[in-house]
């Protein structure tokens, strides 16, 4: 799927340019593999039961991955379109 918006700028900056100087560096080698993953799927059923990232929807329809105890990346996914919008890393404490 193509991601095609980011809220995040440093997770932006992240995917753009493959500049993690702006994120964690605890937390640059999961999310690698994590936006890899959303980017290699075909279909959001692909992830629906992925326990080791406690993938699970939201209230408002996006998407959350667990990164650390404290971040999630967040997403939304338009199917119809292969779309992840409004990608998102969020501090949830």
């Amino acid at each position: 799927m193509k991601i095609v918006s980011i809220r995040h700028k440093g997770l932006a900056r992240f995917v753009e340019k493959n500049d993690a100087s702006k994120l964690d560096k605890r937390i640059v080698g999961k999310i690698r593999i994590q936006l890899t993953f959303l980017a290699a799927m075909g279909h959001s059923d692909e992830f629906r039961d992925l326990a080791f990232w406690k993938a699970h929807q939201l209230s408002d329809n996006r998407w959350s991955f667990h990164v650390t105890a404290n971040y999630r990346l967040t997403f939304e996914v338009d199917n119809a379109a292969k779309e992840i919008r409004i990608l998102d890393l969020e501090d949830y404490h």
